[in-house]
């Protein structure tokens, strides 16, 4: 498919070095695809959201101690 966009020259020249492409259609497909699992893993953290795979280390530490009270 064949678009015509106009884009920040400067903007697409970083994103091509950052991404490591060659190519700026290269670097626009990379875009959108990181973009797109960005939002993927903002789903899931939220699906994740209170779950015990979001606890940082004291919390888990509390809940071990709570629990059967062995610390390993």
């Amino acid at each position: 498919m064949r678009t015509t966009v106009d884009l920040d020259r400067k903007l697409l020249e970083r994103a091509k070095r950052a991404l490591g492409t060659p190519t700026y259609r290269e670097a626009i497909t990379r875009a959108l695809e990181e973009a797109i699992a960005r939002a993927d893993m903002r789903a899931l953290l939220d699906r994740l959201a209170g779950s015990d795979a979001t606890w940082d280390l004291d919390e888990l530490f509390a809940y071990r101690r709570l629990g059967d009270g062995d610390p390993a």
